[in-house]
């Protein structure tokens, strides 16, 4: 994470992995995303899970989100956190965004047994520190 500006639609953390236990490479159903923020500050999130590393697209921290089309069929989802019915809790510092009530079938990648992901700025943000953000990936084995 940069300590410092983020432009709206910018790539918050780099490219996120969420390891997930699935028996035989069996999906697994996301049932919800919590993001955990240090700094005072709000935005409107959308997290993108892949199935598999994107290798074309740049995934850069505080690089400009662009979806290379040799990566579109590695989109399992994309998690729009205003139309989820995200919620923000202010609990002073950090402030929480969660979105339950998730049931999306995600195929993780075969040989890692992850999801992988890009969390996206969508309003332009400033962190003060490398460790402002945390993001948690709830689920079940399918």
């Amino acid at each position: 994470v940069t300590a410092g500006a983020y432009s709206a639609n910018d790539i918050v953390g780099g490219l996120l992995t969420f390891n997930v236990t699935a028996a035989n490479n069996a999906p697994v159903v996301v049932t919800g995303v919590e993001v955990a923020v240090k700094a005072a500050v709000t935005s409107d999130l959308k997290l993108v899970l892949f199935n598999a590393s994107p290798t074309s697209t740049t995934t850069t921290d505080n690089a400009a989100y662009s979806l290379n089309v040799a990566d579109t069929f590695k989109v399992e989802t994309v998690i729009n956190f205003s139309s989820a019915g995200a919620v923000l809790t202010d609990h002073g510092t950090p402030n929480t965004y969660s979105v339950n009530g998730l049931s999306i079938a995600c195929q993780p990648d075969r040989n890692t047994q992850a999801l992988y992901g890009l969390l996206i700025d969508g309003t332009g943000w400033t962190l003060a520190s490398t460790s402002d953000i945390q993001v948690r990936l709830r689920g079940v084995g399918a």
